[in-house]
């Protein structure tokens, strides 16, 4: 689904939740042999980056029975690669973890390049999957003895890597590393003129780091700008993940306005742990404003999604919240 120049359509939000259908077919032809598996994993991550992810996710299933019958250990390594991040994006958290250990297992006895760009993305989609299910002591676990915890190469395939070790980084409380990571992914994205937030939404991200140092108005020009690029052209999943972000930004009142349009972008993707957390943190402000009865039906269903999702950290959140215990546990960013 992708976006207009226009708002999208404010419809009254209703609790519909229900997951989106598992499968659908593939618009893509299979691959002939071990040989054609690396194009066709390339048009499924192409897929996966449309949002596309009920088909890619059913030819990453298809990618890894093929891997497997022809015996292609890179093969299987990027297919259960790429599906764990499509299974993320769907918010199945506890395949996308699965997946992400099996590739790491079969690619630490195939002879990969443990400091190459496989690695570096295999390292990405591991340290998201932790991200999302709140565990960063793991994520760290996996960082701090890789080759990927020091100087990183500006070459385009370690970028995501860089994104999310900014993210790690903000989230274990290393504000500085993480703004400097994050800032960089920009000024390399505007050197390679690919800087939008469809590539990597690095602007919410740093904003959200700002905005919890007490930056309010550096952190509130970078989050409107990532707005007004997704609303121009981009998809919608992306535009609700700004909007969330806008809405922790300006918190109190005016937080409430951004984060209620993210709720109502996101019911009509197929990003359902994003929804989630938007659910939650439009709870935490509904809180804050003391409309409480509005709050808890709005956690009640956050909950349910992050329960659905299986992210523990985002469940505690949200428990805690419903019971009124504001302080506890910080935003996902």
């Amino acid at each position: 689904m992708t976006v207009s120049d226009e708002r999208p359509g404010l419809a009254v939000p209703d609790r519909d939740i229900t997951p989106l259908p598992d499968s659908r077919t593939v618009p893509l032809a299979p691959p002939a042999d071990a040989d054609d598996l690396p194009r066709y994993l390339h048009a499924l991550r192409r897929l996966a980056d449309a949002d596309d992810l009920a088909a890619a996710h059913s030819g990453c299933t298809l990618a890894v029975d093929l891997a497997g019958r022809l015996g292609s250990a890179a093969g299987l390594v990027t297919a259960y690669s790429q599906r764990s991040s499509v299974s993320r994006r769907l918010g199945r958290l506890a395949e996308a973890a699965r997946d992400a250990e099996a590739a790491a297992e079969l690619f630490a006895v195939s002879g990969g390049d443990p400091s190459g760009a496989a690695a570096a993305l295999l390292m990405s989609r591991r340290i998201a999957v932790l991200l999302d299910l709140g565990d960063l002591d793991c994520a760290d676990g996996l960082l701090a003895p890789s080759g990927f915890a020091g100087v990183l190469p500006d070459e385009p395939e370690f970028l995501l890597l860089r994104y999310v070790r900014g993210r790690l980084h903000a989230e274990a409380a290393r504000p500085g590393e993480g703004l400097a990571d994050l800032y960089r992914c920009g000024e390399r994205l505007a050197v390679r003129r690919s800087d939008h937030p469809a590539v990597l939404p690095w602007r919410s991200a740093a904003a959200a780091v700002l905005a919890g140092l007490g930056a309010g108005e550096a952190a509130e020009r970078l989050v409107a700008e990532e707005v007004a690029l997704t609303r121009r052209h981009g998809l919608a999943s992306a535009l609700g993940r700004a909007l969330r972000i806008q809405g922790q930004v300006r918190s109190g009142a005016e937080g409430i306005c951004p984060a209620e349009e993210s709720i109502r972008v996101l019911r009509g993707t197929p990003r359902r742990f994003e929804l989630a957390m938007a659910l939650v943190d439009l709870g935490a402000l509904l809180n804050a404003a003391r409309r409480r009865p509005q709050a808890r039906r709005v956690l009640r269903d956050g909950l349910e999604l992050a329960q659905e999702c299986g992210s523990p950290a985002l469940v505690a959140r949200a428990r805690a919240l419903f019971a009124g215990k504001t302080r506890l546990a910080p935003p996902f960013k």
